[in-house]
């Protein structure tokens, strides 16, 4: 028998990519504040229809340096999280899943640290305490940086894509200082195909979710000019400031208990993407 799960951020970008490998095995309710089924404001209040056999959040707020910026990350991501698990509990909906993220595993001096990785953690600490004096069923899951094969996943990742559109086009790539910066990327198809396995075998806990190794913008500008194959060079600007790592542990004991390890490489998303272009072109 087919769960219903109620998919909350439903416009979301990343939920969008989700959805329809979800609904390979499950009815999916969509939730959101347009063209959904169920309006849904986690700021302000969660209702979960009668029958929903478990949650998935994906709503966030990227924050900002702004009062109202910062107010609008702690709203979505703090009480967001604590009303979607209070609705469920009123529900009876017997799995949680929250979509969180790496950048949660920063601390204060890093250069990426912002209000989203601030909140985010909050809110996984909240929902994970709320869920175990509740007896709830919680998994919180934290990406890395996503990308996918639509530019909709430039607006959080503009440099990677623009490392795309440079090759492309055939241009010169250009990074700055002289460190080759390590980043890690999974793809948005990969990401999909986790959530939903964690879903079907009701997976509970906290667990990162990375591509097996980490990649440099060098190694992903050479990826990129090697599908494009338009020509071009990747160059460092040697008078601008290095960019800094972002090492997190690449723990993968999450696809030991679903059986599936991300494998599209920063080359193969780069055909990927490739393919989509000439798609939309023709």
């Amino acid at each position: 028998m087919k769960k219903t799960i109620l998919v909350i951020g439903a416009n979301s970008v990343l939920a969008k990519a989700v959805m329809p490998v979800l609904a390979k095995q499950n009815n999916i309710i969509t939730a959101g504040r347009k063209d959904c089924n169920v309006y849904c404001d986690v700021a302000k209040a969660v209702s979960i229809p009668d029958g929903v056999d478990g949650v998935i959040n994906f709503a966030a707020h990227f924050g900002g340096t702004s009062d109202e910026e910062i107010s609008g990350a702690l709203q979505t991501n703090v009480v967001g999280m604590l009303n979607v698990c209070e609705a469920a509990k009123k529900a009876g909906a017997a799995h949680i899943i929250s979509i969180s993220s790496i950048f949660t595993l920063l601390d204060e001096t890093s250069p990426s640290y912002s209000v989203y990785a601030l909140t985010k953690k909050q809110a996984d600490e909240l929902a994970a305490f709320y869920c175990r004096v509740n007896h709830q069923a919680l998994t919180i899951l934290r990406p890395s940086r996503i990308y996918g094969d639509s530019d909709d996943f430039a607006r959080n990742q503009p440099f990677l894509y623009h490392i795309f559109d440079k090759a492309e086009k055939g241009e010169d790539i250009v990074l700055y200082g002289t460190h080759d910066a390590s980043r890690n990327y999974i793809h948005a198809a990969e990401l999909a195909e986790i959530i939903a396995r964690v879903a079907a075998n009701k997976i509970v806990g906290t667990y990162a979710c990375t591509y097996p190794e980490n990649t440099t913008y060098r190694q992903i500008a050479l990826a990129a000019q090697k599908v494009f194959a338009r020509g071009g060079n990747v160059n460092f600007l040697e008078g601008k400031p290095d960019v800094p790592d972002d090492m997190f542990p690449l723990d993968q004991s999450l696809y030991e208990k679903i059986a599936y390890r991300p494998h599209i490489s920063m080359e193969d998303g780069a055909l990927r993407m490739q393919q989509h272009r000439e798609r939309k072109t023709t």
